[in-house]
């Protein structure tokens, strides 16, 4: 199983969960009985489950997109942004966050939430002159990769990955001024020094974004992209290095979609290219509702090149609003990764949007708070772990949304309520669904975070449960 993660709100009644005819595995000998069979070898008996006002069907034959995991993109513990503080002798952030607190912030990001990837945006600054006139030459001493500009964050994910990091990547938030727009040759020769940088620290970038947003605040054309991808793509795979592209990690589904369709039809660009990403921002920056314009032709793009599509990058002050993206994004759009925007940051902007707000007073360091946000995450990425597979549910009613998952010998169900009043539901477990003994939930809503609610022993093929208004429930069926 996985670990749980202790809930805030403690249950206040008996919470309602009644299962109905489970699996049972067919007996061999009936003097000295065989160990318990694989799960495929289950036997679903048949029965009929008692009605509710919604059904949903869940299907394990049938399978999408293999999960990549979930993560945020991350902030150094020192940056001034992270608080909104200045300390103008060490020219980092005045509030100090001791060692042993960003130990808890990483136990509760990558252990207690299983989040498993990092994005890593970085302002210019690493070369600020051009070291020479050839970008086939490369004068180290005019790079600079202190602290934010790079060492800072291989130390974050050298700290991190003890706590359960495994996917790390960058995305420079802008090229360097003096660089071309038209010409990536010496975009290339800086990208390359980052990310031979990164492997001499013992930590080499499994993945490399050209830029954060190209087509927003870079403005670097579908060409340059393309042209970028091909020189760094044969440099990696000349010096043996394993870190791949991720493309075009756009502002919004429409813009990347222009852009990857420009890489992906030039054959020896699309041989270095591992995922397909996008942010979902809308044309006026406003996070309150997710832009899926143009994303179902981006997944279909992916899906021509057997490529995954990444979200690396969004964010909502709602909850709920939240939930429901990410339950559109992996059952409409087959997407296999979600990043959200920061996972920790101050009190100073977007309060409760982060998974974890920072406190402070003044520049004392005061604590952190895990946010609804971060709950909300959780229902998804304490369950659905790297390598699940998204398999077929359908539900009855347009209100119930819910995606199922095999999870090793487990199968996952996340389940939403959006309408204004509880439902029944009926969950109904196609042949060849692992073998189903017990099931455990938990449940997010306005009033609770992670509510456990009462494991139940099954006895059939199937379940029916009560599904609170506004709520997101995670089931766990497990042997």
């Amino acid at each position: 199983m996985p670990s749980r993660v202790r809930a805030h709100v403690r249950p206040t009644g008996p919470a309602l969960v009644v299962l109905f005819l489970a699996a049972a595995c067919t007996a061999q000998n009936a003097v000295v009985p065989p160990p318990p069979p694989p799960p495929s070898s289950c036997v679903m008996p048949t029965g009929v489950l008692p009605p509710a006002e919604v059904t949903v069907s869940v299907n394990p034959a049938v399978r999408f997109q293999t999960i990549s995991g979930f993560g945020t993109t991350t902030r150094l513990f020192d940056d001034p942004h992270v608080t909104e503080t200045f300390n103008p002798s060490t020219g980092r952030g005045a509030v100090v966050i001791p060692a042993a607190e960003q130990a808890r912030i990483l136990t509760a990001l990558y252990t207690d939430l299983r989040l498993n990837r990092a994005r890593y945006a970085t302002d210019p600054g690493v070369e600020v002159v051009n070291d020479n006139a050839d970008p086939a030459v490369t004068e180290l001493s005019n790079f600079d990769f202190r602290w934010k500009r790079l060492d800072g964050h291989v130390e974050y994910v050298l700290a991190a990955r003890p706590f359960g990091l495994t996917t790390w990547y960058g995305s420079p938030i802008l090229i360097e001024p003096w660089m071309s727009h038209s010409d990536p040759a010496e975009y290339v020769e800086w990208a390359m020094a980052i990310i031979r940088r990164w492997r001499s620290q013992g930590a080499t970038l499994p993945y490399w974004s050209i830029i954060n947003e190209p087509g927003y605040a870079a403005d670097l054309s579908p060409a340059f992209i393309r042209d970028a991808v091909k020189q760094i793509g044969a440099k990696l795979a000349a010096e043996g290095i394993a870190t791949r592209m991720v493309i075009p990690d756009d502002a919004d589904p429409v813009v990347a979609l222009d852009r990857a369709q420009v890489v992906l039809a030039d054959p020896v660009a699309r041989q270095y290219v591992a995922a397909i990403a996008t942010h979902l921002y809308t044309g006026s920056g406003t996070p309150q509702q997710p832009n899926f314009n143009k994303l179902s032709e981006l997944s279909t793009l992916a899906k021509q090149y057997g490529l995954p599509l990444w979200m690396s990058e969004w964010f909502n002050p709602d909850w709920f609003t939240w939930a429901k993206t990410m339950h559109a994004l992996l059952a409409d759009y087959d997407v296999a990764a979600i990043d959200y925007m920061w996972g920790f940051f101050g009190q100073w902007e977007n309060i409760g949007a982060q998974l974890i707000t920072i406190t402070h007073s003044g520049t004392t360091y005061t604590g952190f708070v895990r946010n609804k946000q971060y709950w909300t995450m959780g229902q998804f990425s304490r369950f659905i772990l790297p390598g699940a597979a998204r398999v077929q549910a359908t539900s009855s009613d347009g209100s119930v949304l819910i995606t199922a998952y095999v999870v090793a010998d487990q199968l996952v169900l996340v389940a939403l309520n959006t309408g204004g009043a509880d439902k029944s539901v009926q969950v109904a477990l196609a042949a060849g669904s692992p073998c189903v003994r017990s099931m455990t939930s938990e449940r997010t809503s306005s009033a609770e975070t992670a509510l456990g609610l009462l494991p139940v022993n099954l006895t059939g093929p199937g379940f029916t449960t009560t599904l609170k208004a506004g709520s997101i429930t995670t089931f766990v069926a497990a042997p």
